[in-house]
């Protein structure tokens, strides 16, 4: 094979000799690289270490791909598959650096990722393009199209720069209370914080995205708050009490990475839909931006994701000083079942489609 044509090369992230970690590493920065050029130095990329502790997850399985062409790594390729539940659904992620592209390499890979989703039994593939705000237009889209995904749903990243944030004062409605932690929280809550992210996965607004129900449980959560700390980050979260009940109604997380503490990531934000109506979803954000801040002094900005018809939470963040920075596209595709004719659709290879 030339040393022009690009070689595809699996990767993993539980690889542990120095020619898997290395190759995995390339692999990451392929997904940093285009970030930045996207979106600039203030992108949202993981990084390496992080996704390793994710492919480590049992709740998930990943796969990737590694394009390489004359020693140099040019693309990138995942497969994020649901293994608690979902099972017919699976994210994919394609990006390419911009000087390789338009030479067919991004449908290669995309190529590369329905084939492993067909091997996985996955018949429904999301993904998602992002952009900056300064057009609506997503550049991105006309390739994506392309290759016969559908917009299912538009979502606004917003920012919220912490010095000159001015928050608004968020009462606690008569019978809640608001409790804060940082890194842990009590097991004894860990069941009601399982009911919360089963809900999360259904009452957050979804546009045509085709999902399941999650299914936590005391031992998911447990797990994915190890790997949470395992990946570097730090957490700090405010609930919501019912104090007729004693049970979690509500809840709002922000993540932290210790290696680049300056950019905070707002995680699930939720009141349980019979809770609603008493300002509790302010309170929350109002209280847990306080917290954060007293305990994590290093963040200068917080970034938030939200969908664009999701306007109450829109206007709640508006109310705290969120500003729009950049657009977000979730698309969604169905391959054909096994033994179904398939054809990919022709067209010029785009610069990322990821999740």
């Amino acid at each position: 094979m030339s040393d022009l044509v690009p070689r595809l090369v699996p990767v993993s992230g539980l690889d542990t000799d120095p020619e898997g970690i290395a190759r995995f590493d390339a692999w990451a920065g392929v997904l940093v690289d285009v970030a930045r050029h996207e979106q600039g130095e203030d992108h949202d990329a993981w990084s390496a270490q992080e996704l390793r502790e994710m492919e480590a997850s049992p709740s998930k399985r990943r796969l990737q791909v590694l394009a390489v062409v004359g020693g140099e790594a040019v693309g990138a390729a995942g497969v994020i598959a649901p293994l608690r539940d979902n099972p017919t659904v699976c994210w994919v992620v394609v990006a390419v650096l911009p000087g390789h592209r338009r030479r067919g390499l991004g449908d290669r890979l995309l190529g590369w990722a329905h084939e492993r989703a067909r091997e996985l039994g996955r018949t429904t593939l999301h993904a998602e393009t992002e952009w900056t705000a300064d057009t609506d237009r997503d550049p991105q889209g006309p390739w994506v199209e392309r290759h016969g995904f559908v917009l299912a749903q538009r979502v606004l990243r917003s920012d919220l720069l912490v010095a000159s944030a001015e928050l608004p004062g968020a009462p606690v409605a008569p019978g809640y209370r608001l409790e804060t932690h940082v890194d842990a929280m009590p097991e004894t809550d860990l069941a009601d914080r399982a009911v919360l992210a089963r809900r999360m996965s259904t009452d957050a607004p979804l546009g045509d995205l085709e999902l399941e129900e999650e299914q936590w449980d005391e031992e998911r959560v447990r797990g994915e708050d190890e790997r949470t700390r395992a990946m570097g980050r730090r957490v700090v979260s405010t609930f919501a009490r019912d104090l007729a009940s004693g049970r979690l109604v509500g809840y709002t997380s922000i993540q932290v990475p210790q290696d680049a503490p300056h950019l905070a990531f707002q995680h699930d934000t939720l009141v349980l839909r019979e809770h609603r109506g008493h300002g509790l979803g302010l309170a929350l954000k109002v209280a847990n931006l306080r917290a954060l801040a007293d305990g994590v002094p290093d963040v200068r900005t917080v970034r938030t994701w939200n969908a664009a018809t999701n306007t109450h939470m829109l206007a709640v963040n508006t109310a705290m000083g969120f500003r729009v920075g950049a657009r977000v596209s979730q698309w969604q595709k169905h391959l054909p079942r096994a033994g179904a004719p398939r054809a990919e659709p022709p067209g010029r290879p785009g610069p990322t489609l990821g999740a």
